[in-house]
């Protein structure tokens, strides 16, 4: 198995996760959504489940492909993150589902910035 499609599969696991997760606990990340002032969190939540189910099949399909997917959605997910901790407001982006609660912090952010250097890394390498 190539390191890119080792990152690859890696990165395709924590698209999956993200959507299993916020599909459990559908109702608390649907409020979460709308505390992040999301217009129509239902059908964003729905949205944002189907494109990381697409991306993580992506991965693993063509993780060339899949990567640059991968990597766009995190930009535009950072930039929307990196307000909120700007903001100051103190609030979850339910990014894993019910399982993170905390606010979104310069720790979301780096979470979020190792992740595009994976999705860079397997664009490049595959």
């Amino acid at each position: 198995m190539s390191i890119a499609l080792a990152l690859a599969i890696v990165l395709a696991i924590v698209f999956a996760v993200a959507a299993g997760s916020k599909l459990l606990s559908i109702d608390d990340t649907v409020s979460g959504f709308a505390d992040l002032g999301i217009p129509s969190p239902r059908i964003a939540i729905w949205l944002v489940i189907a494109l990381e189910l697409a991306i993580a099949v992506a991965l693993v399909a063509t993780p060339s492909w899949g990567s640059i997917a991968a990597f766009a959605t995190l930009v535009g997910f950072t930039v929307f993150l990196a307000g909120l901790v700007r903001s100051g407001r103190p609030v979850s982006c339910r990014c894993f589902g019910g399982a993170t609660t905390e606010p979104v912090s310069s720790k979301t952010l780096a979470r979020n910035v190792a992740l595009l250097v994976v999705a860079a890394a397997v664009a490049l390498l595959a």
